[in-house]
């Protein structure tokens, strides 16, 4: 898992790459292959973030091409994913730091994010403790019959 430190600097970059023009530097493009090994994901994760938006690569044939900038943008997702966001708020994030606005804009958006995940990953803690709980008696029941 990435720090946050790590994380916010990933953020920084991607916005820095929504003011620059994607333009493919044949040197650092990457295959899908390569953005699996690079990054960790499936090739089926890849091509699921492809199809959902997230990066969009140079087709050549049946292949897949990624510029640095998609490559970014790939392991952004991968992070937030690696944090329980779910694949749309994912794409709402990358939406939003690579709209025109000012960077300030950028990053108070993203506050409002994770503070909106962070209250959603509170309920989700608070059911799962009572599933638990449930589950403990439900066992706690079981063996009370044996």
């Amino acid at each position: 898992m990435t720090t946050a430190t790590e994380l916010i600097n990933l953020v920084k970059e991607v916005i820095a790459d929504s003011k620059r023009p994607d333009l493919p530097d044949t040197t650092e493009i990457l295959t899908t292959n390569a953005v699996t090994k690079r990054l960790g994901l499936t090739a089926r994760t890849v091509r699921f973030y492809s199809e959902q938006g997230i990066a969009t690569p140079i087709r050549r044939g049946t292949s897949r091409l990624f510029t640095p900038k998609q490559v970014r943008r790939l392991q952004l997702a991968r992070e937030l994913r690696g944090l329980g966001m779910d694949v749309k708020s994912v794409v709402d994030t990358l939406d939003d730091l690579n709209r025109m606005a000012p960077d300030t804009e950028k990053l108070q958006a993203l506050s409002r994010r994770f503070t909106d995940h962070a209250e959603d990953l509170q309920h989700r803690a608070a059911e799962v403790r009572n599933q638990h709980t449930l589950t403990n008696r439900i066992v706690a029941d079981l063996g009370a019959d044996r």
